[in-house]
Protein backbone atom coordinates (compact mmCIF):
# COMPACT_ATOMS: atom_id res chain seq x y z
CA UNK A 1 0.00 0.00 0.00
CA UNK A 2 2.77 2.64 0.96
CA UNK A 3 4.88 1.93 -2.41
CA UNK A 4 0.99 2.72 -4.20
CA UNK A 5 0.48 5.61 -2.44
CA UNK A 6 4.19 6.87 -3.12
CA UNK A 7 4.68 5.37 -6.71
CA UNK A 8 0.94 6.92 -8.04
CA UNK A 9 2.96 10.35 -8.34
CA UNK A 10 6.44 11.20 -9.20
CA UNK A 11 8.13 10.31 -6.14
CA UNK A 12 10.11 12.70 -4.19
CA UNK A 13 11.88 12.66 -0.59
CA UNK A 14 10.52 16.43 -0.28
CA UNK A 15 7.20 15.53 -2.08
CA UNK A 16 4.19 16.63 0.19
CA UNK A 17 2.62 13.50 0.67
CA UNK A 18 5.63 12.48 2.77
CA UNK A 19 5.08 14.89 4.98
CA UNK A 20 1.63 14.80 5.11
CA UNK A 21 1.66 10.97 6.55
CA UNK A 22 5.08 12.05 8.93
CA UNK A 23 1.97 15.40 10.24
CA UNK A 24 -0.61 12.16 11.12
CA UNK A 25 2.12 10.48 12.90
CA UNK A 26 3.01 13.36 14.68
CA UNK A 27 -0.66 14.56 15.53
CA UNK A 28 -1.50 10.94 16.98
CA UNK A 29 1.23 10.81 18.91
CA UNK A 30 0.55 14.28 20.56
CA UNK A 31 -2.97 13.62 20.95
CA UNK A 32 -1.56 9.97 22.68
CA UNK A 33 0.63 11.80 25.21
CA UNK A 34 -2.01 14.24 26.11
CA UNK A 35 -4.74 12.10 26.99
CA UNK A 36 -2.39 10.10 29.28
CA UNK A 37 -0.61 13.72 30.78
CA UNK A 38 -4.19 14.67 31.45
CA UNK A 39 -5.31 11.45 32.73
CA UNK A 40 -2.27 11.48 35.09
CA UNK A 41 -3.23 14.51 36.24
CA UNK A 42 -6.49 13.99 37.21
CA UNK A 43 -5.72 10.89 39.08
CA UNK A 44 -2.88 12.67 40.67
CA UNK A 45 -5.12 15.31 42.22
CA UNK A 46 -7.79 12.56 43.08
CA UNK A 47 -5.15 10.91 45.55
CA UNK A 48 -3.70 14.18 46.87
CA UNK A 49 -0.89 14.92 45.53
CA UNK A 50 0.70 17.81 46.26
CA UNK A 51 1.38 20.41 43.49
CA UNK A 52 4.88 21.15 43.97
CA UNK A 53 5.63 17.48 43.58
CA UNK A 54 3.17 17.18 40.43
CA UNK A 55 5.07 20.01 38.97
CA UNK A 56 8.43 18.64 39.67
CA UNK A 57 7.57 15.58 38.12
CA UNK A 58 6.57 16.97 34.99
CA UNK A 59 9.43 19.14 34.95
CA UNK A 60 11.97 16.38 35.51
CA UNK A 61 10.02 14.32 32.76
CA UNK A 62 10.65 16.85 29.83
CA UNK A 63 13.93 17.23 31.19
CA UNK A 64 14.09 13.82 30.30
CA UNK A 65 12.06 14.16 27.06
CA UNK A 66 14.41 17.08 25.26
CA UNK A 67 17.78 16.21 26.41
CA UNK A 68 17.84 12.72 24.14
CA UNK A 69 16.02 15.04 21.06
CA UNK A 70 19.86 16.66 21.00
CA UNK A 71 21.09 12.89 20.07
CA UNK A 72 17.70 12.57 17.86
CA UNK A 73 18.71 15.73 15.88
CA UNK A 74 21.62 14.47 15.01
CA UNK A 75 20.51 10.98 13.95
CA UNK A 76 18.33 12.94 12.00
CA UNK A 77 21.10 14.93 10.58
CA UNK A 78 22.92 11.85 9.56
CA UNK A 79 19.88 10.35 7.37
CA UNK A 80 18.76 13.55 5.40
CA UNK A 81 21.26 13.16 2.68
CA UNK A 82 19.35 9.15 2.49
CA UNK A 83 16.00 9.19 3.41
CA UNK A 84 15.07 13.00 3.79
CA UNK A 85 13.61 14.74 6.43
CA UNK A 86 10.13 13.18 7.80
CA UNK A 87 11.12 9.61 7.90
CA UNK A 88 14.09 9.59 10.10
CA UNK A 89 12.18 12.10 12.28
CA UNK A 90 9.15 9.76 12.42
CA UNK A 91 11.87 6.64 12.67
CA UNK A 92 14.02 8.15 15.34
CA UNK A 93 11.73 10.37 18.14
CA UNK A 94 8.68 7.76 17.95
CA UNK A 95 10.34 3.89 18.23
CA UNK A 96 14.44 3.22 17.12
CA UNK A 97 18.07 4.51 17.45
CA UNK A 98 20.73 5.96 15.20
CA UNK A 99 22.68 2.37 15.83
CA UNK A 100 19.63 0.67 14.22
CA UNK A 101 18.18 2.71 11.57
CA UNK A 102 21.73 3.36 9.81
CA UNK A 103 22.38 -0.56 9.88
CA UNK A 104 19.04 -1.18 8.17
CA UNK A 105 19.28 1.44 5.61
CA UNK A 106 22.51 0.20 4.59
CA UNK A 107 21.93 -3.33 4.62
CA UNK A 108 18.71 -2.97 2.20
CA UNK A 109 21.24 -0.27 -0.29
CA UNK A 110 23.24 -3.44 -0.27
CA UNK A 111 21.04 -5.61 -1.17
CA UNK A 112 19.14 -3.63 -3.71
CA UNK A 113 22.45 -1.82 -5.35
CA UNK A 114 25.89 -2.61 -3.74
CA UNK A 115 26.29 -0.21 -1.55
CA UNK A 116 24.22 3.15 0.15
CA UNK A 117 26.61 5.34 -2.67
CA UNK A 118 25.20 3.30 -5.83
CA UNK A 119 21.65 3.65 -4.52
CA UNK A 120 21.77 7.60 -3.78
CA UNK A 121 23.65 8.04 -7.53
CA UNK A 122 21.14 5.83 -9.18
CA UNK A 123 18.05 8.01 -7.33
CA UNK A 124 16.14 6.37 -4.50
CA UNK A 125 12.64 5.51 -6.44
CA UNK A 126 9.41 5.24 -4.75
CA UNK A 127 9.90 1.15 -4.70
CA UNK A 128 13.32 1.67 -2.99
CA UNK A 129 12.07 4.00 -0.29
CA UNK A 130 9.05 2.02 0.69
CA UNK A 131 11.04 -1.12 0.71
CA UNK A 132 14.04 0.65 3.12
CA UNK A 133 10.72 2.25 5.09
CA UNK A 134 9.05 -1.07 5.84
CA UNK A 135 12.13 -3.11 6.67
CA UNK A 136 13.36 -1.23 9.58
CA UNK A 137 9.29 -0.53 10.88
CA UNK A 138 8.65 -3.74 11.06
CA UNK A 139 11.68 -4.55 12.50
CA UNK A 140 11.70 -2.79 14.98
CA UNK A 141 7.98 -3.02 16.13
CA UNK A 142 8.33 -6.65 16.55
CA UNK A 143 9.72 -5.79 20.35
CA UNK A 144 6.46 -3.89 21.27
CA UNK A 145 4.32 -6.66 19.48
CA UNK A 146 6.28 -8.92 21.85
CA UNK A 147 6.05 -7.52 24.84
CA UNK A 148 2.14 -6.83 24.27
CA UNK A 149 1.45 -10.16 23.80
CA UNK A 150 3.45 -12.46 25.47
CA UNK A 151 5.38 -9.89 28.64
CA UNK A 152 2.92 -11.88 31.49
CA UNK A 153 4.25 -15.11 29.93
CA UNK A 154 7.65 -14.62 30.31
CA UNK A 155 8.04 -11.58 33.12
CA UNK A 156 7.58 -13.63 36.29
CA UNK A 157 11.10 -15.97 34.91
CA UNK A 158 13.01 -12.45 33.82
CA UNK A 159 11.62 -11.27 37.71
CA UNK A 160 13.55 -14.39 39.09
CA UNK A 161 16.42 -14.21 36.83
CA UNK A 162 16.84 -10.34 37.53
CA UNK A 163 16.99 -11.13 41.70
CA UNK A 164 19.81 -13.58 41.06
CA UNK A 165 23.12 -13.14 41.41
CA UNK A 166 27.04 -14.34 40.86
CA UNK A 167 30.11 -14.20 41.69
CA UNK A 168 31.88 -11.12 42.57
CA UNK A 169 32.24 -9.43 45.98
CA UNK A 170 29.37 -8.26 48.78
CA UNK A 171 27.36 -10.37 47.67
CA UNK A 172 27.37 -10.98 44.36
CA UNK A 173 26.65 -9.30 40.52
CA UNK A 174 23.42 -9.22 39.94
CA UNK A 175 22.71 -11.08 36.79
CA UNK A 176 20.05 -8.71 34.69
CA UNK A 177 22.82 -5.62 35.44
CA UNK A 178 25.76 -8.32 33.76
CA UNK A 179 23.24 -9.12 31.05
CA UNK A 180 23.13 -5.49 30.08
CA UNK A 181 26.70 -4.62 30.71
CA UNK A 182 27.66 -7.22 28.86
CA UNK A 183 25.27 -6.41 25.96
CA UNK A 184 26.38 -2.85 26.01
CA UNK A 185 29.84 -3.30 25.67
CA UNK A 186 29.41 -5.87 22.84
CA UNK A 187 27.63 -3.52 21.22
CA UNK A 188 30.21 -0.56 21.50
CA UNK A 189 33.30 -2.79 20.87
CA UNK A 190 31.19 -3.61 17.31
CA UNK A 191 30.78 -0.02 16.37
CA UNK A 192 34.09 0.79 17.33
CA UNK A 193 35.54 -1.69 15.17
CA UNK A 194 33.77 -0.25 12.60
CA UNK A 195 35.51 3.10 13.43
CA UNK A 196 39.15 1.50 13.03
CA UNK A 197 38.21 0.13 10.40
CA UNK A 198 40.00 2.54 8.33
CA UNK A 199 43.14 2.16 10.01
CA UNK A 200 43.70 -1.48 8.54
CA UNK A 201 42.36 -0.31 5.33
CA UNK A 202 45.39 2.77 5.10
CA UNK A 203 43.12 4.78 3.99
CA UNK A 204 44.48 8.19 2.45
CA UNK A 205 41.46 10.34 2.71
CA UNK A 206 40.60 12.67 5.67
CA UNK A 207 37.22 11.69 5.42
CA UNK A 208 37.82 8.31 6.14
CA UNK A 209 38.67 9.09 9.27
CA UNK A 210 35.85 11.18 10.27
CA UNK A 211 34.00 8.34 12.25
CA UNK A 212 37.33 7.36 14.00
CA UNK A 213 37.67 10.77 15.22
CA UNK A 214 34.27 11.04 16.25
CA UNK A 215 34.63 8.29 18.78
CA UNK A 216 38.01 9.30 20.07
CA UNK A 217 36.45 13.16 20.75
CA UNK A 218 33.54 11.00 22.15
CA UNK A 219 35.00 8.69 24.50
CA UNK A 220 37.13 11.71 25.57
CA UNK A 221 34.39 13.82 26.23
CA UNK A 222 32.52 11.34 28.03
CA UNK A 223 35.24 10.41 30.38
CA UNK A 224 35.49 14.27 30.88
CA UNK A 225 31.86 14.63 32.58
CA UNK A 226 32.47 11.01 33.88
CA UNK A 227 35.08 12.41 36.42
CA UNK A 228 32.73 16.06 36.90
CA UNK A 229 29.60 13.61 37.82
CA UNK A 230 31.22 11.62 39.76
CA UNK A 231 34.45 13.70 41.61
CA UNK A 232 32.75 16.97 41.33
CA UNK A 233 29.49 15.99 41.89
CA UNK A 234 27.68 17.71 39.20
CA UNK A 235 24.86 14.93 39.13
CA UNK A 236 23.16 17.51 36.97
CA UNK A 237 25.49 16.64 34.00
CA UNK A 238 24.95 13.33 33.93
CA UNK A 239 21.27 13.95 31.92
CA UNK A 240 23.39 16.34 29.69
CA UNK A 241 26.63 14.04 28.98
CA UNK A 242 25.51 11.56 25.71
CA UNK A 243 23.98 14.63 23.79
CA UNK A 244 27.11 16.73 24.97
CA UNK A 245 29.44 14.40 24.08
CA UNK A 246 28.03 13.72 20.98
CA UNK A 247 27.50 17.97 20.21
CA UNK A 248 30.77 18.20 20.67
CA UNK A 249 32.28 15.37 18.39
CA UNK A 250 30.19 16.32 15.57
CA UNK A 251 31.32 20.13 16.27
CA UNK A 252 34.94 18.91 16.08
CA UNK A 253 34.52 16.84 12.56
CA UNK A 254 32.88 19.92 11.10
CA UNK A 255 36.14 21.73 12.21
CA UNK A 256 38.34 19.00 10.55
CA UNK A 257 35.85 18.87 7.15
CA UNK A 258 35.43 22.68 7.12
CA UNK A 259 39.06 23.14 7.20
CA UNK A 260 39.85 20.49 4.88
CA UNK A 261 37.96 22.15 2.06
CA UNK A 262 39.22 25.39 2.70
CA UNK A 263 42.68 24.11 2.39
CA UNK A 264 42.65 21.81 -0.06
CA UNK A 265 43.17 18.54 1.72
CA UNK A 266 42.92 14.97 0.47
CA UNK A 267 39.64 14.21 0.45
CA UNK A 268 37.65 10.82 -1.15
CA UNK A 269 35.10 11.45 -4.17
CA UNK A 270 32.20 10.15 -2.33
CA UNK A 271 30.81 12.35 -0.42
CA UNK A 272 27.19 10.68 0.21
CA UNK A 273 27.83 8.63 3.51
CA UNK A 274 26.50 9.74 6.82
CA UNK A 275 29.69 10.09 8.19
CA UNK A 276 29.93 13.03 5.53
CA UNK A 277 26.46 14.09 5.53
CA UNK A 278 26.84 15.17 9.42
CA UNK A 279 30.43 16.45 9.07
CA UNK A 280 29.03 18.56 5.91
CA UNK A 281 25.83 19.96 8.41
CA UNK A 282 28.38 20.42 11.43
CA UNK A 283 30.86 22.31 8.58
CA UNK A 284 28.25 24.56 7.59
CA UNK A 285 27.13 25.47 11.47
CA UNK A 286 30.85 26.16 12.24
CA UNK A 287 31.33 28.41 8.63
CA UNK A 288 28.11 30.13 10.07
CA UNK A 289 29.99 30.84 13.39
CA UNK A 290 33.13 32.14 11.36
Amino acid sequence: MLTNTLGAREFSLRDPMVFILYGIVLAFIVALSLYYMLSALKRAKQLGIESSKIKKVITTSATFSILPGLGIALGVVTLVGTLGIAFPAIRLSVVGSLQYETQMANGVAEGLYGSMEAMIAHGITAQDFATMAMIMTIAICSGGVEVLFFYRLYQPKIGKLMAKTTGGKKGGVNIGDLIFQVSFIGMVIGYLAMSIETLAKNVTFVDGYYNFIAVLVAMGCMYVCDVLINKANWKWLDSFSTPVSMLIAMFVVGVISYCANKYGWALSSDTSSAAEQAAEAARNAFAMIL
